[in-house]
C-alpha cells in the first residue's frame, strides 16, 4: 500500500523494490515468491488483503503488480500474480470462510480480473488461483475458484490465455478444507480444475492414488 502512494516514478521504484527483494531470496536460497498481490482491494473491510495491495485504483494495480514481478524476475527469483480471479472487494478471510463475490462478468473484467490480463499480455509466467467463489462465472455456484475447472481451465487458460503455470492458494484454509473430507478428494478436485502446483496440500500420497485411479478410469 505504502509503495502504491509513490506519485513520481511508481513503476520505476516498484520493480526496484523487487529486484532488491529478489536479491535479498537469491541470498538466502529462496527460488520462489508466491507474490505480488494483484488484488485491487476496493472493500475497506476486507480483513484479509488490505495493505497487501498496491491500492484500489485499477490500473495502477496492474502496472506496480506487474513491476513488482519483473523486479523478482529480474533478480532470476521466480514470482506469481495473486488471487485469481481477484480478492479485494471481499469481506471474509478465506483463511477462515469463503468469500463470496457477486459481480457480473463485465464487472469483473473492469476491475478484478484487469490486472491479471495485463500480466498475462506482457509474459507471466505463474498466477495463483484464490479460495473465494464467483457465482456469475459458474452457472451459479458457490465453488472455490481454486477448484473450479470454469475459473482455471476455460476463463483463466482458455478466454484469458494464460499459458504459464498455475499454482493453488494453500489447500489447508478453511475456505476449500471442510469441503471433501475424504483424504485426497481435494487434490483431486484442485488438479482436474486445472492446477499444476498444489500449495500445502495436506494428503499428498491420497490424492497421487485418487489422482492415478481417476485417470485410468
Amino acid at each position: 500500500m505504502t509503495l502504491g502512494a509513490l506519485k513520481k516514478d511508481a513503476e520505476k521504484w516498484v520493480e526496484e523494490v523487487g529486484y532488491r527483494m529478489g536479491l535479498d531470496m537469491k541470498r538466502s536460497g529462496i527460488h520462489i515468491n508466491l507474490a505480488p498481490c494483484a488484488d485491487v482491494n476496493t472493500n475497506p473491510n476486507n480483513p484479509v488483503i488490505g495493505y497487501r495491495s498496491f491500492g484500489d485504483q485499477t490500473e495502477k494495480v496492474a502496472r506496480l503488480a506487474f513491476a513488482a514481478y519483473s523486479g523478482m524476475k529480474k533478480a532470476g527469483i521466480g514470482a506469481c500474480l495473486k488471487h485469481f480471479p481477484g480478492h479485494g472487494d471481499t469481506a471474509t478471510d478465506s483463511h477462515l470462510g469463503l468469500p463470496i463475490l457477486h459481480k457480473t462478468k463485465a464487472e469483473l473484467e473492469m476491475e478484478e480480473l484487469l490486472p491479471f490480463q495485463y500480466g498475462i499480455d506482457r509474459g507471466v509466467e505463474m498466477i495463483m488461483v484464490g479460495h473465494l467463489a464467483v457465482p456469475a462465472l459458474t452457472e451459479g455456484k458457490d465453488i472455490p475458484a481454486s477448484i473450479s475447472r470454469e475459473l482455471i481451465n476455460d476463463l483463466l487458460k482458455g478466454e484469458m490465455g494464460f499459458k504459464g503455470i498455475v499454482i493453488s492458494d494453500a489447500l489447508n484454509m478453511k475456505a476449500v478444507v471442510n469441503r471433501y473430507p475424504e483424504p485426497g478428494e481435494l487434490e483431486w478436485q484442485a488438479f482436474y480444475a486445472g492446477n499444476d502446483i498444489l500449495c500445502f496440500s495436506d494428503h499428498v500420497a491420497d490424492g497421487i492414488e485418487k489422482n492415478c485411479t481417476k485417470r485410468l478410469r
